[in-house]
């Protein structure tokens, strides 16, 4: 639930703050924003997949509690992610790098729960959910979450909450001890409530201060507007 509310709550700050300008054209046409560095976008993604075993194997908080089912299932889910979003993605860095994310998100919730199997299984499909729904709303719905928040977290974390009242069940192979009724209804009012909160946070920022660079810092970027430097070294660089 960690990811799914930071996820729902990101959707309409990215609906408020609105395509980046030259996005979308009239007659429909997407323009293309390929990532400004490929690796470092890596780079990113496999810090935050190793970070993620102490981030769930440590959720435990005392050594005597700690679990290896988590990090196992961390690292079937992570897997399953991985191959399924390389798959579907066509080989894409954006949707590779991603996958794995993609798959931890899921498995969070029910990692102490899961057989290893099941885990791989909702790995594979929050890779699967990434890529067809990122997708799908930068090309079809013309939202332009560029990071993909919240098909990754928002989404795949949904689909996580759901998957531990399903696989974590004995009847396939979890240790039990889960409802799927129980998990349906808090997931939906977790993301119920971020979103509703979400509205009205960036609405009320979006009318009193707003939320937006203006035209030519857009076009400069935030890194050189704000932080008066480039994210860059070649822009900055001179013999």
């Amino acid at each position: 639930m960690v990811h799914a509310v930071g996820g729902w709550i990101a959707l309409p700050a990215v609906l408020l703050l609105g395509a980046r300008r030259g996005r979308y054209s009239k007659e429909g046409a997407v323009a293309a924003h390929p990532p400004s560095n490929i690796p470092f976008l890596a780079l990113g993604a496999w810090i935050l997949t190793v970070g993620w075993f102490g981030f769930n194997v440590m959720s435990a908080q005392t050594l005597d509690k700690m679990n290896g089912l988590v990090a196992m299932n961390s690292l079937m889910a992570m897997a399953g992610g991985t191959l399924v979003a390389l798959l579907m993605g066509r080989n894409d860095p954006g949707f590779a790098y991603n996958g794995p994310l993609a798959g931890l998100v899921a498995v969070c919730a029910g990692s102490d729960l899961m057989h290893p199997l099941g885990a791989l299984v909702t790995g594979g499909m929050a890779g699967a959910i990434f890529v067809w729904m990122f997708t799908r709303t930068q090309n079809k719905w013309k939202i332009d979450d560029v990071l993909g928040v919240w098909p990754l977290h928002g989404l795949c974390g949904l689909w996580g909450g759901l998957a531990a009242g399903i696989f974590g069940l004995q009847a396939l192979g979890g240790r039990g001890g889960v409802s799927f009724m129980s998990q349906l209804v808090g997931s939906v009012m977790g993301i119920a409530i971020a979103a509703l909160g979400g509205w009205i946070v960036y609405g009320l920022l979006k009318k009193t201060v707003g939320i937006r660079l203006d035209p030519e810092q857009e076009f400069e970027g935030a890194d050189l507007a704000i932080h008066k430097i480039s994210s860059t070294a070649e822009r900055e660089t001179s013999w």
